[in-house]
């Protein structure tokens, strides 16, 4: 039987980002040399990154009536059942809001759902990506690690399209104030949830080659991690602050928490001789540093397991 593994190769070689197949297991710096030189290797195949992004996107809206007009719609009613449903018809708003936050609590959950949900769009189409590409993985000069990396690019970009309709929104209606150089964090963020769902799905897709049960637990895990996560509930208006601690060791948090100061800014509901402060500019500082954290962790050990289980992928697909 055929095995494979990915170790190092000549510099000329590593240069142009080709992996080196060799029967033997990756040593611990050949892993590193790997996590380190992802930049490179997307460079040295930026043609194929482009244009299977390009087809992936493309492939979402084929044969549809509104084709490209799908992204900017589909935002817009959500945000309008969001609207009408907790703010109009249970009356489920954040309360001493001024005038012009009056729909605090539908931004709050839809800025918290549209992160969310392309991380768990990641979770969902990537983790049968090396399964599914069986055909590719066995190419040994094909760099399979650019398969999820491209499952998280789509998803990446769906978000921005929901986005850019928030801000339009907020700077064009008077449903919620434009934010201002908060936005300067959009970057830093973008980056940093890459590289958490891109380890993410490293590591997934790779145990699901070995473990075919993968898919349907991770949907289960997903959909409970998402109510543990606040994007439907304030935990200081629900009384959870006793968990604040559980909380914050969530990086889904953080990561919601750090686009919501960036997208809404100050959020201060002051109540019971006290100010609660749900969404804040002067949080994000350590939200982003937190999910930093995490993002590099998440990212060096998917991707560890991925090279380190490399060599077995044409045998297992």
């Amino acid at each position: 039987m055929r095995t494979q593994t990915v170790s190092t190769q000549p510099e000329s070689a590593l240069d142009a980002g080709a992996p080196w197949i060799t029967p033997r297991a990756a040593r611990p710096v050949e892993v590193l040399q790997r996590i380190v030189m992802l930049p490179g290797l997307v460079r040295a195949h930026f043609d194929l990154v482009r244009t299977t992004l390009r087809r992936d996107l493309s492939a979402r809206f084929h044969g549809t009536l509104l084709g490209w007009a799908w992204p900017a719609l589909q935002p817009l009613f959500l945000f309008a059942v969001y609207y009408f449903i907790f703010s109009e018809l249970l009356q489920q708003r954040m309360p001493n809001l001024p005038d012009e936050q009056k729909a605090g609590m539908a931004v709050y959950m839809f800025c918290g759902l549209i992160v969310w949900a392309a991380l768990a769009e990641c979770l969902a189409r990537g983790t049968g990506v090396i399964v599914d590409n069986g055909n590719l993985i066995k190419k040994l000069s094909f760099p399979s690690e650019l398969l999820p990396l491209n499952v998280v690019l789509a998803s990446l970009t769906m978000m921005l399209f929901a986005v850019g309709i928030f801000l339009l929104a907020a700077w064009t209606t008077p449903v919620w104030p434009g934010p201002g150089l908060t936005l300067l964090w959009i970057p830093a963020l973008l980056v940093l949830q890459g590289l958490f769902a891109y380890g993410l799905v490293l590591f997934f897709s790779t145990l699901h080659v070995f473990l075919r049960d993968t898919a349907q637990l991770l949907a289960m895990a997903t959909t409970m991690w998402m109510f543990l996560t606040p994007i439907f509930w304030v935990p200081e208006l629900v009384g959870a602050e006793r968990f604040q601690s559980l909380i914050e060791l969530n990086p889904a948090y953080h990561m919601i928490a750090g686009w919501r100061g960036a997208l809404m800014g100050d959020v201060s509901i002051p109540i019971e001789g006290r100010v609660l402060t749900p969404v804040s500019i002067a949080s994000i500082p350590g939200h982003v540093g937190a999910f930093a954290l995490w993002a590099l962790a998440v990212y060096a050990g998917g991707y560890a397991f991925f090279v380190l289980s490399q060599r077995r992928f044409a045998d297992e697909v």
